[in-house]
């Protein structure tokens, strides 16, 4: 028995338990990436869903008949508009978790579907005024 040898052995578990935690610190982080990437898939597919299901809504041309339908679709594109918000604030916590080029398609996904958005937006106010 040796005070010396127990103290490195001592020195030696302090080591083991600063790795451990370091390590529960790591595996903490990724959990919660991978929530937010989860999120992401989840958030984008649902706002993509809803695009095309709206614009599958839309009429080609306006008549006083379709009139309802297109108010009907502006009021559903307003209470889906939260869709894209969310996305944007998952999108922005994510970020800093992505390489160059993973935030570049993101970027690039997010971008076609707030055009595609905005045209649909577009389309509804331009045949409700011609209505």
């Amino acid at each position: 028995l040796s005070p010396t040898a127990m103290g490195r052995q001592v020195e030696e578990a302090q080591q083991w338990h600063s790795a451990a935690r370091d390590a529960a610190t790591v595996i903490q982080s990724k959990e919660a990436q991978m929530q937010l990437v989860t999120d992401y898939c989840r958030q984008i597919q649902t706002a993509k869903d809803t695009v095309e299901r709206l614009t599958m809504k839309s009429p080609e041309h306006s008549s006083s008949k379709e009139a309802e339908q297109l108010c009907s679709l502006q009021k559903s594109m307003e209470e889906n508009g939260t869709i894209l918000g969310e996305l944007l604030m998952t999108s922005t916590q994510l970020s800093p978790h992505l390489s160059w080029s993973e935030r570049a398609a993101t970027q690039a996904e997010q971008k076609n579907l707030h055009e595609k958005w905005r045209g649909l937006e577009r389309l509804v106010e331009r045949l409700l005024h011609s209505a």
